[in-house]
């Protein structure tokens, strides 16, 4: 046993144990990184506290840091053997507390690996010239070259996977984008000479030639490692075909390309671009509202708000709020975006914002016209709330068909006050049917444009790790993205293929609906989950505003029914399905629960509101009389037709009200 311990801890060898350790650590961390550890960061991602709970992650674990500690004790019995006179144990003592102090301090920095890296060199360099008897000044002096040309190429690699822009290597070593990639790949050169020079100072120090210490162990690490790194990048270029066999699926699925520039033309569509516009009509927004939070407040919450201010009531109809109305008298023109490969991710939609709070102010003139029975001012500010969705029609973006949705619903909960005022004639009636008919009719098209959208958004981003760019802009660091490092970490770059891969795969459907659920958390997967925004949850929410549509336009067909004969129809007066349940939409003429949103004035407690106050809100059931058609919604429950919170339970129903006198 004593033998077998002396063999494996190469007692009687220490400077052989010192080289097969390097070798050790170098050959496990590449072979771990590129299968399990990969495996460990994934899990530990998407599982957060629980990183333990995988056998295979806790195997690993334990595997590598064993191997770890072995490969230090290695070194550290080397060290030891060299010289143990006090002078030199002391040094040896200070470099650990210095190195410790370095890492330290190197936490508390912005670029803490800068320090590192070049504070531990420093004390390797130095603890080498201490330790080294032999005045072999020709390979100590070509590890000093080596360890310092290595420099430059880890910064370059540091700043490119932070992303960073003129940090890193720029900051240290400018140069043009096209020069980092081969200054990383020289880097790596360099490494090997470093450690080659190590080993040649160390068993110079022992009166030993490299190769006699060399051993048939340092061998087959070596044959491990080719082994490892040839299949790796061999599994990545077989993904790398798959994704491109997926993509041209993909393409055909669509007929149209999977590129940044189809999406560009599809949201431009021959309209013109007017920035100036959407500049004026921000500035507008900022005149009405000026610095009152409370005016923010209202015009954020839904149009069906009780007790609203006698001096918010008049300022929906101010001279600023028909300026901004009058921007909704024509077509909105679209607003300038980038549609570039690589960028699609970033980029920013600040015109939703706008366009939903258009929905509520436009809700808001809707109802206070319609309590004041002024029939031109409601029909005016409805029409002009058309323009907003018509508007969000061209952008096919899965947030922006969201947004639509949302003001849509908004727009539907005014025309039940519309229709309760009973101020609308029946041409009106007849445009209202058309709109919501076309709505229902268009949903088909949206849903797949959508699917189109994300496809090619989520395929940008995963493309930049997989096989391109990380982003377009050329002259910034990390611009090159994994594609020119791929072969120095091809356990990444199959990975990303992989995901990429997976998420070609999950697209290739003929609409939003036909998605599968939420793709699961793995290492094949990560990426494509966190890119891959609920589909099927999206699918749900525009199956519900679809059937709330179809709500209205029977409501409606009631209604004119009701003016033809003198009373309302008995049941629902068109046969239309619900497709949550399968049954006819659901309708009744009598009592109904209806949820309201109460404004409630409350002091501020801080006084941080100018006014000294702010309003709050809060929801109350109260008992209406009317005639109401609505979809069970996702939870296929019949809850009377309310949606929201309701005795601490949800409901989904999709309703459309028409509030009667009793």
């Amino acid at each position: 046993m004593k033998k077998f311990l002396k063999k494996i801890f190469f007692w009687d060898d220490p400077t052989a144990g010192a080289v097969f350790g390097w070798i050790l650590s170098l050959v496990s961390t590449f072979c771990f990184s590129n299968f399990h550890l990969l495996n460990r960061f994934f899990f530990s991602v998407s599982k957060g506290d629980r990183l333990f709970n995988s056998p295979v992650v806790l195997v690993t674990g334990i595997i590598q840091a064993l191997l770890t500690v072995y490969c230090l004790f290695l070194s550290t019995v080397f060290f030891f053997r060299q010289d143990q006179s006090r002078y030199k144990m002391f040094f040896w003592y200070i470099s650990v507390a210095i190195t410790v102090m370095i890492f330290s301090l190197g936490t508390m920095l912005e670029h803490k690996w800068l320090i590192f890296i070049i504070g531990t060199s420093l004390i390797f360099a130095g603890y080498n010239a201490l330790c080294i008897r032999k005045r072999n000044f020709g390979w100590y002096i070509t590890l000093l070259v080596c360890g310092t040309a290595c420099w430059p190429g880890v910064m370059v690699l540091v700043a490119v996977s932070q992303c960073l822009d003129c940090h890193g290597g720029e900051l240290f070593f400018p140069v043009a984008v096209t020069w980092r990639v081969p200054i990383v790949y020289s880097a790596v050169l360099f490494y090997i000479a470093f450690m080659l020079s190590n080993f040649k100072l160390w068993t110079s120090a022992n009166n030993k030639r490299l190769r006699d210490v060399w051993g048939v162990r340092c061998n087959v690490l070596l044959t491990i490692l080719v082994i490892s790194y040839l299949s790796t990048v061999a599994a990545a270029l077989e993904q790398q075909k798959k994704c491109q066999t997926a993509l041209t699926a993909l393409e055909k699925n669509f007929q149209r390309k999977i590129s940044a520039d189809a999406l560009k033309e599809i949201y431009y569509r021959n309209r013109k671009t007017d920035e100036n516009f959407h500049i004026a009509l921000e500035k507008s927004w900022k005149e009405f509202n000026g610095k009152d939070q409370i005016l923010n407040q209202i015009i954020s919450e839904s149009a069906q708000l009780d007790k609203l201010p006698e001096q918010y009531r008049s300022k929906f109809f101010s001279t600023e709020a028909e300026k901004i109305g009058k921007f909704f008298d024509a077509p909105l023109p679209a607003r300038e975006r980038n549609y570039s490969s690589g960028t699609l991710m970033s980029m920013l939609l600040p015109d939703l914002n706008v366009m939903r709070r258009a929905a509520w102010f436009f809700a808001w003139q809707i109802r206070i016209a319609c309590e004041n029975k002024d029939y031109p001012k409601a029909i005016l500010a409805w029409k002009r709330s058309a323009a907003i969705r018509e508007y969000l029609k061209y952008d096919t973006s899965l947030i922006a068909i969201l947004v639509m949705i949302a003001v849509d619903n908004i727009r539907l909960d005014s025309l039940e006050q519309l229709l309760a005022s009973n101020m609308l004639g029946d041409d009106d009636l007849q445009d209202i049917q058309s709109f919501l008919c076309n709505s229902v009719k268009r949903m088909p098209e949206i849903k797949r444009d959508v699917l189109y959208f994300e496809a090619v958004l989520g395929s940008d981003a995963v493309y930049g790790l997989a096989n391109g760019s990380m982003s377009g802009d050329t002259e910034n660091a990390g611009a090159e993205g994994i594609k020119h490092y791929r072969f120095l970490v091809p356990g990444i770059w199959y990975l990303a293929n992989r995901n990429y891969y997976n998420l070609l795969s999950h697209y290739n459907v003929e609409s939003i609906d036909k998605v599968d659920k939420k793709i699961e958390y793995s290492p094949e997967n990560l990426l494509a989950a966190m890119i891959m925004p609920p589909l099927k949850t999206s699918a749900d929410r525009m199956m519900e505003m679809e059937m709330r549509y179809q709500a209205f336009n029977a409501l409606i067909e009631a209604e004119k029914i009701k003016r033809k004969t003198g009373k309302y129809p008995e049941k629902l007066p068109l046969n239309i399905t619900d497709h949550f349940s399968g049954k006819p939409l659901l309708y009744k003429l009598g009592k109904h629960e209806k949820r309201e949103v109460y404004l409630k004035k409350e002091k501020h407690p801080d006084g941080a509101i100018e006014q000294g106050y702010y309003y709050s809100t809060e929801y109350r059931i109260k008992t209406v009389y009317g005639v109401s058609v609505w979809s069970v919604g996702r939870n296929k429950t019949d809850d009377c037709g309310l949606n929201g919170m309701k005795n601490g339970e949800k409901t989904d129903d999709q309703r459309a009200l028409l509030i009667l006198p009793e």
